[in-house]
């Protein structure tokens, strides 16, 4: 895909909604990683994190203390009809052009 078919600006906020789920793993983090941009998965993502170290475990390993940190969860679904919006940044142009078949993009 060119890029005239992500003419925005730098900061313009775009709908982006799942058309067809990929098969492939690696544009699934790709669009994982990109709808991690939304505002609301941001800041469940960060409670998440606050909440994992407010309650972090610590055990003994080698008679030295040793923190278990759990996993993060996973907030951000790759299904179809999924919407989000994020900020539109330049540099994240590559991933849109590399899971472009199956998002479709609109200015918010």
């Amino acid at each position: 895909m060119s890029t005239a078919a992500f003419d925005f600006k730098p900061g313009q906020t775009l709908r982006c909604t799942i058309t067809t789920e990929p098969l492939v793993e690696d544009d699934r983090q790709t669009l994982m990683r990109l709808m991690r941009n939304d505002a609301g998965i941001k800041r469940a993502l960060k409670k998440g994190s606050r909440d994992r170290m407010k309650n972090l475990y610590v055990r003994s390993r080698g008679k030295r203390p040793w923190e278990v940190r759990r996993k993060s969860a996973t907030i951000a679904k790759v299904t179809k009809g999924e919407s989000w919006e994020m900020p539109w940044f330049p540099h994240a142009m590559h991933d849109m052009q590399r899971v472009a078949k199956y998002i479709d993009v609109k200015a918010a």
